[in-house]
């Protein structure tokens, strides 16, 4: 039993694929050395014209479809007609503009996620700030006023929570869409290294539309994406030393009373 080699290369004109051996003959006999040789390829047939079997090598734009050279003679013989390859060139060019939006989006989201791991680290600072503050007034209160410390704690901590559970959610947020966004860089990057100009035009147009794009803030939004980093707890504070002040000057009264 023969092994199968791996085929290297498709020709247009044999409308077969070869491996290197056999493929040989299309670059040593003058007559094959004409044929079109493109990337081995299992459905040849989607690259042929089914009306005329001839190679789809021309683009109408009138149409927005992929033909032959026959098919120009005939009912596309007034349209607005391309090669296939000079078609290429000028979607590349969307191609790389396309890259360069999605790496620009994706050094906005990066400094939006660091601007966000500092704001967490700012409302943590803030909080564990308010924390010990309302410790330090609690312990110069009397032993009655232990509930009230408890509540006053829970608040700091729920308002805490509050604002590190949004900044969580945004920081999943934004790292999923760098992850969508560098899957998308792969895509186009590896798009626009294939020598099969039909494929490439086929999902070039898949890509660029945007049809099977994950779902993404806009630019404008990822703008508005904030946590306050500058919680403040003055409130609480500024409460506790009133009420301080006020139960010094209670007992400071009753004191006289006795």
């Amino acid at each position: 039993m023969h092994k199968k080699h791996k085929e290297v290369k498709s020709c247009l004109i044999c409308l077969a694929s070869f491996c290197e051996t056999h493929l040989k003959p299309h670059y040593e006999v003058p007559s094959w050395k004409k044929h079109k040789l493109v990337e081995a390829s299992g459905n040849l047939q989607e690259k042929i014209c089914s009306e005329h079997d001839k190679v789809l090598e021309i683009y109408c734009r009138t149409d927005q479809s992929f033909i032959c050279y026959l098919c120009m003679t005939d009912e596309h013989k007034s349209h607005d007609t391309v090669s296939v390859k000079a078609y290429r060139t000028e979607k590349q060019s969307e191609l790389k503009e396309e890259q360069m939006k999605s790496q620009q989006r994706i050094k906005e989201k990066q400094k939006k996620v660091q601007e966000l791991k500092q704001a967490v680290n700012t409302i943590k600072l803030s909080a564990q700030t308010a924390v010990e503050d309302s410790e330090r007034i609690f312990t110069e209160m009397i032993s009655s006023m232990k509930k009230r410390h408890s509540e006053v704690t829970e608040l700091i901590r729920g308002q805490e929570k509050a604002e590190l559970s949004r900044a969580k959610r945004l920081l999943e947020q934004l790292e999923q869409e760098i992850a969508d966004l560098q899957r998308r860089v792969t895509e186009l990057e590896q798009l626009s290294h294939t020598h099969d100009h039909l494929h490439f035009l086929q999902e070039i147009k898949v890509l660029v539309s945007g049809r099977h794009s994950p779902p993404t803030i806009r630019p404008e939004d990822s703008r508005s994406i904030t946590v306050n980093q500058h919680l403040s707890f003055d409130g609480v504070r500024n409460s506790l030393s009133a009420l301080k002040k006020r139960l010094e000057e209670f007992c400071q009264e009753e004191f006289i009373k006795i």
